[in-house]
This record gives C-alpha cells, structure tokens and sequence, in this order.
C-alpha cells in the first residue's frame, strides 16, 4: 500500500472541501478516478490499484467517511 494515499486521506479528513467532493463519485471506480485526481492537485502520486488496496484495507473508516 502507498504511503502517500495514507497521507492524501489523513488530509481529507481535515478538509470538508475534499470530502464532498469526494461524496460526488458516483460510483467506486469514478472514487478511485476522483481520489488520483485529487491526489495529484495536492502533489501526492498514487495509482488506481494502490487507492483500491487502501479503500480494501480501510473499508469501515471510509464507510463513516463518506457514505
């Protein structure tokens, strides 16, 4: 797992911005797309697979994060 999704999503949970935007996927691949996106805006780089590992490994956190 890539470091630096941990770090790109220790930054969302402090910025709501991110957070909604993130809401908006419609789908879990459009939040895989959105969360490389987003990623790569703030300077991280990280691949699909790596954020699908993540999301994998963290699957409750990101329930109450973003549902």
């Amino acid at each position: 797992m890539s470091k630096q999704v941990k770090q790109f999503h220790e930054l969302i949970s402090q910025n709501p911005s991110l957070v909604e935007k993130l809401k908006s996927a419609s789908d879990r691949e459009n939040f895989v797309e959105l969360t490389v996106q987003l990623g790569a805006e703030y300077g991280y780089s990280f691949t699909p697979t790596e954020v699908e590992a993540y999301i994998n490994r963290n699957m409750l956190i990101l329930m109450r994060q973003f549902s």
